[in-house]
């Protein structure tokens, strides 16, 4: 079992420590204790990650999903995806292990362009009957003067200006360039070998192991996110824009793979292995026999892990929890 370089703030941070102590594969045990390497700004950077800053993102998770309860297996994967997930900033330090501050950019002002103040028309004279008359007859439009060409009327328009104005703050910033979309084939390695198998099996959910989660991308992670209430969240891929992604951990992956096999068929990638998912099927149904004083446990069997949890939670730990979640929070 790992040890973690993790400093544990209070007793539900210590409870998130020994689960991934007991969970945690080598790899990221490897990210938690030494960081991951990144670049940004064009320098080369050392993320590192608190259990405090978990913390806080557990909360914001925990109010986006709107619910009464969060489970504690909910809340154990969060931590995983947290600490598995490289795009996920936490502390960023130099290589020479000085911790990390970005240099503010100085903000590029352009000014505003001059339009020139209109002309004041002119105070129509008065005339008499018989100058009116002459005029009329003087100034009469030829053929030729009164149809214009098309090009000429168009050219004598005037085509308002399109800044790019900052709503905020009324600034003007230069002009933004139009993306232009990716090709699939600069997409990342992970994302091109994900679709490969999706276009196998197009009415299928593609469940792809990471490490110790299985993730869907796409559509069918809108579908999963809707029909199991996950948290819907997006992974970087190389594309224009970030994949919608849903993810659960692989140690409870059969629950969810039997709740998704009611709506599609789930194939598992795992690894070189790709195979559907089969759900067994019962043969026969029994009555079971109910002796004197005896009770009925009603609850799913699919949750017998979850509930093998609580063992490591005791009282103090779980009124810390309750009052982290405002007191809407149901341990299953």
């Amino acid at each position: 079992m790992p040890i973690l370089n993790l400093k544990a703030e209070n007793d539900c941070q210590q409870a998130i420590k020994d689960y991934l102590e007991r969970n945690a594969s080598d790899i990221l045990a490897e990210k938690i204790n030494n960081g991951v390497e990144i670049e940004k700004d064009g320098k080369k950077l050392i993320n590192k990650k608190t259990l405090t800053q978990f913390w806080n993102y557990a909360t914001r998770k925990a109010q986006e999903m709107k619910t009464s309860y969060v489970a504690n297996d909910t809340v154990f994967g969060w931590a995983i995806h947290y600490f598995e997930e490289s795009s996920m900033e936490g502390t960023l330090y130099n290589e020479d292990g000085t911790e990390y501050k970005p240099t503010p950019k100085p903000v590029q002002r352009v000014h505003a362009p001059v339009i020139p103040a209109k002309p004041t028309p002119k105070q129509p004279q008065q005339f008499n009957l018989f100058d009116m008359m002459t005029q009329s007859k003087s100034e009469e439009p030829t053929q030729e003067e009164t149809v214009k060409p098309v090009e000429e009327i168009d050219n004598n328009i005037d085509k308002p200006t399109e800044l790019n104005v900052d709503m905020e703050t009324g600034e003007i910033l230069p002009k933004k360039e139009e993306k232009k979309s990716i090709p699939l084939q600069q997409a990342s390695p992970l994302y091109q070998k994900y679709m490969r198998i999706q276009n196998q099996y197009p009415q299928a959910v593609i469940a792809y192991r990471l490490g110790d989660f299985y993730e869907i991308f796409g559509n069918n992670a809108i579908r999963v996110s809707n029909h199991l209430e996950l948290t819907l969240t997006g992974r970087d891929c190389g594309l224009e824009e970030r994949v919608p992604m849903v993810g659960f951990p692989y140690h409870a992956s059969d629950t969810y793979f039997r709740k998704i096999a009611e709506f599609s068929q789930v194939i598992v990638a795992d690894g070189e292995t790709i195979a559907p998912f089969i759900t067994e099927e019962k043969t026969a149904i029994q009555t079971p026999v109910i002796e004197e004083n005896s009770t009925i446990n009603d609850e799913d069997d699919d949750f017998e892990e979850e509930r093998a949890l609580l063992q490591f939670f005791d009282k103090d730990v779980l009124a810390i929890l309750y009052e982290v979640f405002e007191y809407d929070l149901e341990i299953q």
